[in-house]
């Protein structure tokens, strides 16, 4: 351990740089909080209201999921398929947004999951675009359900 004052007071300095208040987070962050808690409930009312019409996700393996509709139909067979997100952190400004989790899925008595970045794209507060990178590819592969 230093005794560096300078060191000392970078560590205090990036730790309470590292608790996030919600009172200060960007709109769109707080709306894909308010989307990741529609989805973890099964509200689609909810995630009908902060999903644009024409949203596009572009999710690795599957290809394009488009449209609202499209869209929450197969949210509800991922939920309904043991898939589950935390978020780690989730940061943005008036158009875009970068939310960093963790994803997952019950797969026989095994918890398969990975670490994902996914970067999105908003209009008027809507979820327009979605993309999402996975950490693992091969732990991706087994989440989804083909």
């Amino acid at each position: 351990m230093t005794s560096d004052p300078t060191l000392s007071g970078a560590f205090v300095t990036l730790r309470r740089r590292s608790v996030r208040d919600v009172s200060t987070e960007h709109p769109n962050a707080v709306a894909y909080r308010a989307t990741a808690d529609a989805f973890r409930s099964g509200d689609q009312e909810t995630l009908a209201a902060l999903l644009d019409p024409d949203v596009v996700w572009h999710v690795p393996v599957l290809g394009e999921v488009r449209g609202r509709d499209h869209l929450i139909e197969w949210l509800g067979d991922l939920l309904s398929g043991g898939f589950w997100l935390t978020e780690h952190d989730v940061f943005g400004n008036d158009e875009h947004l970068c939310a960093l989790s963790v994803m997952g899925a019950k797969r026989g008595e095994t918890d398969v999951q990975t670490r994902v970045v996914s970067v999105f794209h908003f209009r008027e507060g809507k979820q327009l675009e979605r993309w999402i990178y996975p950490e693992d590819p091969v732990a991706w592969e087994q989440i989804l359900p083909l």
